[in-house]
């Protein structure tokens, strides 16, 4: 079944004359046929047409995808790990710029999907932090690269936070090291509050099979400790918050 990631697009004429051209353009994007071997493990088609992938160095993806094992984001095709990418990434209509990770780079993609796992419960966690009485917003940043340390490794990073009159008052972020692209950083603030390697990861490293049950049992106790390790930290930050207060 093919993967459709959504972006955002500009108007131009009408509204449904746009969403009409739109649909029409991702669905000829989703029933291209080409030339190619499928490069999903097992598929024996023929008929696939090449990542559309290239990264900041102009060095293209290499694989191929038929109409079933394909991935879009709106009417390009991609592998998933580049889908996961691309869609990760500021979109063209941002005043953001940042440079397309190299091809073999697993770090945005895995950012991007975990905080994709997250996100409503993160939300939810920092809609609690809002004060009625003084207002604030909540602010997601799309994954963005950084540099973290004193050497100044590139990272990849999504955060969430909430803004007042006064500032940031709460931060929450994902971070993975393009030098660790397995491991994922939990941070609160300036803190990093957990490291975990994700358990699908994990086994396609060692070559490990699981059954359908187990990789949902493991991704569920995976995103329980992402978000416990979260909300203990957050926790941690409001009552200090309120000490300090209390003492002022």
């Amino acid at each position: 079944m093919v993967n459709l990631m959504k972006a955002e697009g500009g108007k131009h004429g009408s509204l449904a004359a746009f969403a009409a051209d739109y649909d029409s353009r991702v669905l000829q994007a989703a029933q291209r046929e080409g030339s190619l071997q499928c490069s999903e493990h097992g598929c024996t088609k023929s008929t696939a047409v090449s990542c559309e992938y290239a990264d900041r160095r102009g060095r293209q993806c290499g694989t191929a995808w038929c109409p079933e094992h394909r991935a879009l984001v709106e009417d390009h095709v991609y592998c998933r790990r580049h889908a996961g990418v691309v869609s990760s990434l500021p979109g063209a209509d941002s005043s953001l710029v940042v440079p397309r990770p190299d091809i073999d780079n697993r770090a945005p993609s895995l950012v991007g999907w975990v905080a994709r796992l997250i996100d409503g419960d993160v939300w939810r966690l920092l809609l609690s932090e809002l004060d009625a009485q003084t207002g604030g917003q909540l602010i997601a940043d799309p994954v963005m690269l950084v540099f973290t340390g004193l050497e100044r490794q590139r990272a990849w990073e999504r955060s969430w936070k909430v803004m007042t009159h006064t500032g940031i008052t709460r931060r929450v972020s994902i971070l993975v090291e393009e030098a660790d692209d397995a491991e994922v950083e939990i941070k609160v603030g300036l803190n990093i509050v957990d490291r975990v390697t994700p358990p699908w990861i994990t086994h396609r490293r060692h070559g490990d099979h699981v059954d359908e049950e187990q990789d949902t049992r493991e991704r569920e106790e995976f995103n329980r400790r992402v978000l416990k390790a979260i909300e203990d930290a957050v926790m941690a930050e409001r009552h200090s918050g309120a000490e300090e207060a209390g003492t002022a």
